[in-house]
């Protein structure tokens, strides 16, 4: 049988036109990750891979990029994506690799635009029963809760440009005071950040890692630092059962996707929900002794073909190093 033939890149290390320049930690995590994605592809006997060439002169290559891009999509098979979900971008990729007629390896643009939401997200999983942090609008009325809140762009990635304040005043003050559009607000919940790599497909999951988020604090910012892969314990299948939810909530999720969360005395709360390689992907075909991208393709073959529990995991750091935003 022919090898299936898959484009894997990463956009913007390609030279793909962004709205912004990407903040150092998350170029970082991008190149550490198209790495470990090109290896676990290239280590399998049934897949033939092609990719984009980092961009050396970034003018230039954002004038061909969607030349390049057009040619790797017709060319293969498949096509995995690795982009923020930011600015549409990463639904927008989706959509075009669609229709062109493409296996797209990933989420569905529906599923992508929800998750790039935090207030749309946020609705989502909390019609799903999904226990998830409450988000507002600057514009909505907020409860008269005590302590501390959280601002963060409502179509942000990772940790980036991410604010904690004392108080709910103080958060709404910051917004006003710096004109900024787009934001929105969380009571800060207190406990220790996690996230879950998943398998999704047809509104079911299969956990993969439970991971412990290193994120440091600094001029009241949030930095991702790195990620401890199978750092937590699933001893009575709390996760297993939040990722089922996850997945019920947001049936078009598909492929590997990662859920953050903070788990309280209470249990876990979701925070976001990423619809593309998060960076415990790095760590994970050491953590779990099975190539995740195999995984990722077998599910080509629908739901019966989602692997069963996976009982030999280690833990295994990811670092990013100190973030240099």
């Amino acid at each position: 049988m022919a090898p299936l033939k898959v484009f894997a890149f990463d956009y913007a290390m390609a030279g793909g036109p962004l709205p912004r320049r990407l903040p150092r930690s998350l170029r970082r995590q991008g190149d550490m990750l198209l790495q470990a994605l090109q290896a676990d592809l290239r280590a399998l006997p049934d897949v033939e891979l092609t990719t984009l060439p980092p961009a050396q002169d970034a003018t230039q290559a954002q004038q061909v990029f969607s030349e390049r891009f057009e040619a790797g999509v017709e060319a293969a098979d498949a096509v995995w994506p690795l982009a923020i979900e930011s600015e549409g971008l990463l639904e927008r990729l989706s959509r075009d690799i669609l229709r062109a007629n493409r296996i797209l390896l990933g989420s569905a643009p529906g599923a992508v635009r929800v998750a790039a939401s935090k207030l749309e997200v946020a609705r989502a999983l909390a019609d799903g029963g999904v226990p998830v942090a409450a988000t507002y609008s600057p514009h909505a009325v907020l409860p008269d809760e005590h302590g501390a809140w959280v601002v963060k762009p409502d179509d942000g990635a990772g940790c980036f440009n991410i604010r904690l304040f004392s108080d709910r005043a103080a958060a709404l003050a910051w917004i006003r005071a710096a004109a900024a559009e787009g934001y929105v607000l969380q009571p800060f919940i207190a406990g220790k950040l996690g996230s879950l790599s998943l398998l999704c497909c047809d509104g079911v999951a299969r956990v993969l890692s439970c991971n412990l988020e290193r994120v440091a604090m600094r001029n009241n910012r949030f930095h991702f630092l790195g990620s401890t892969v199978n750092g937590l314990g699933d001893h009575d299948g709390a996760f297993d059962r939040l990722a089922q939810q996850v997945a019920a909530a947001i049936p078009s999720l598909w492929g590997y996707v990662g859920v953050d969360f903070v788990l309280t005395e209470h249990g876990a709360v979701v925070l976001d929900v990423n619809p593309r390689l998060t960076a415990a992907y790095a760590g994970l075909h050491a953590s779990i002794g099975r190539n995740p991208a195999g995984l990722v393709i077998e599910l080509l073959k629908g739901p019966a073909a989602m692997p069963g529990p996976l009982s030999a995991k280690r833990s295994v750091s990811v670092d990013l190093g100190e973030d240099g935003d």
